[in-house]
């Protein structure tokens, strides 16, 4: 192994790594990409930073701020591979990201303080500790979360395991019998670094390439919810309860006061009989229309049953509650007015509030129709309140 000369041996590394960096941030621009992918198309490049800076330093020994670049670029290519596994299984990589740079800075610096007196090993030191160390957090990390439960996670692990072990035996070796020893540049040297490196790199871009197909898919997956709405704007039953489910559990979360407005019209049946199919569907639209357009702009309206269209939303008192249904109501029946139908239908209104029914989505639009159902029978009241 010894006998490869470094700048061969780098250039070789060189080319592995470009090929395989290259064709993984290619990938990752024509995705759709999550963190851990980006956070490992970095890593990648910095790898690509630090085999371009190793080459330098191969070319130019003297060259010893390229060899700081590159070693805190090698540390920073298996510190984003930790990154990228703490973002895959969805944990913090902010406070993670801090403890990165200090270690590439001190690594960095422990070159440039050493500057063209340190040799070709100025830094080493730094460098293996660092290596070791992100490479034992990624390690752990895989074996955690989300990156456990793949099967193609094992990849990273044997990667970042096989790296942890490498680094803290180089360290020994070069403290204990220093690098002019014939057991460290038997086993320990450059070219056996090099090789190393090429097949780790293979294997960690496959892996994480794998890694990063599968997480797109479960995120395609976990964002992805189908709704159905009727032309003139109003959710059909199933979709009116998804979403309004949802803004009923966030307004219990945030301590609000949900409203669901309930418009029951009860005569569609009888004017059809007296006026037509046509006339029942043309009172039917402005009913329909009505409560959407002049329902608060925020409001989620949709289909209750067949007699009744429902509207949620988050209100903050009970004045305003009262002021909207009243107007919605006038509003609704102004317009079927103005339309100039042969016949202005009832319509009743029904509210609930989750301060007296409570945040329950089932509960609320009960409440709710059970009030418009009591208003169509009264004889003096068009708005009623749930009283729960």
């Amino acid at each position: 192994m010894t006998s490869i000369d470094v700048f061969t041996i780098t250039t070789a590394t060189a080319l592995v790594v470009l090929v395989s960096g290259v064709l993984y941030l290619v990938e990752t621009l024509l995705r759709k990409e999550g963190g851990a992918g980006r956070l490992w198309a970095i890593a990648y490049l910095a790898g690509i930073l630090s085999v371009l800076c190793y080459l330098v330093w191969s070319i130019e020994a003297d060259a010893y701020i390229a060899v700081a670049i590159g070693n805190g670029a090698f540390v920073a290519t298996t510190g984003f591979l930790w990154l990228g596994c703490r973002a895959y299984n969805r944990r913090d990589v902010r406070g993670a990201g801090v403890v990165l740079v200090v270690g590439i800075t001190v690594v960095v610096a422990a070159v440039l303080s050493a500057g063209l007196e340190g040799g070709a090993w100025a830094g080493a030191v730094a460098m293996f500790l660092g290596n070791a160390a992100f490479a034992a957090l990624g390690a752990v990390e895989t074996r955690r979360g989300a990156l456990a439960a793949q099967w193609s996670g094992i990849g990273l692990t044997i990667v970042l395991s096989a790296e942890t072990v490498w680094f803290v035996v180089r360290t020994g070796v070069f403290l204990v019998a220093g690098p002019d020893s014939e057991l460290f540049r038997a086993w320990f040297d450059t070219p056996v670094a090099s090789l190393l490196t090429m097949a780790l790199t293979i294997t960690a871009v496959v892996t994480t390439s794998v890694l990063r197909a599968g997480e797109s898919s479960l995120r395609g997956q976990r964002e992805t919810v189908t709704l159905h709405m009727a032309l003139d704007g109003v959710l059909l039953p199933g979709s009116f309860r998804e979403l309004a489910s949802r803004l009923v559990r966030s307004a219990r979360y945030n301590d609000e006061t949900i409203c669901v407005i309930a418009l029951r019209m009860d005569d569609l049946s009888r004017i059809g009989t007296a006026f037509g199919p046509g006339e029942a569907e043309a009172v039917a639209a402005a009913w329909r229309a009505g409560a959407r357009r002049h329902a608060p702009s925020s409001a989620i309206v949709g289909e209750g049953d067949r007699r009744t269209v429902l509207a949620a939303f988050v209100t903050t008192s009970f004045a305003d509650v009262r002021r909207i249904a009243a107007a919605l109501h006038q509003r609704t029946l102004d317009d079927m007015s103005d339309i100039g139908l042969s016949v202005i239908p009832a319509v009743a209104v029904g509210v609930a509030l989750s301060d007296q029914v409570g945040h329950d989505f089932d509960a609320l639009v009960e409440a709710a129709q059970d009030a418009a159902r009591r208003s169509a029978s009264s004889t003096d009241a068009s708005v009623i309140l749930s009283e729960g």
